[in-house]
């Protein structure tokens, strides 16, 4: 079981971000709003190299941001066949297990045009900050249990 523990005075990448809920939200916006505008630089920003992804199907590392392009390249065109028009996604939980790293579960759900194209789904992600001070994503872990297409574009 995640315990809280008691943070120093760090600084910290904005004064918002005070809780760990904060930094996963944050990141599930900047990751979201990426995504959704086929932006892959800020999409890409906001991870660590390497990134290990894991799905039902296996569990892989991305390497370079070549990986991870092709990775983006595939979810993005499974949310262009879904025509997914909101990528609505939310903290279920988080905490700190050291002052620089955020263990965080969140919960997506995939929708067109007031349509929930799939069941909810759960990830559970690492979040570390960095040298800068900067949150990024380093790991997630995705239950994705009626999606085989979805499961096979992360695996891309």
């Amino acid at each position: 079981m995640l315990k809280r523990v008691n943070i120093p005075n760090v600084p910290r990448m904005t004064s918002a971000l005070t809780s760990a809920a904060d930094i996963s939200d944050h990141l599930l916006t900047q990751t979201g709003d990426a995504l959704m505008s086929d932006d892959f630089d800020g999409f890409a920003s906001r991870f660590c190299l390497p990134y290990t992804l894991e799905t039902l199907e296996g569990q892989r590392i991305l390497e370079t941001r070549a990986d991870m392009k092709t990775t983006f390249d595939a979810v993005r065109a499974h949310l262009v066949k879904h025509q997914v028009t909101l990528m609505a996604r939310h903290c279920v939980s988080a905490s700190f297990r050291s002052p620089d790293e955020v263990a965080a579960t969140h919960e997506t759900r995939l929708i067109s045009r007031n349509i929930l194209v799939q069941d909810p789904y759960p990830a559970f992600s690492l979040l570390n900050r960095q040298a800068d001070g900067k949150w990024k994503i380093t790991y997630t872990s995705y239950v994705i249990i009626d999606s085989a297409d979805l499961n096979s574009a992360l695996n891309a």
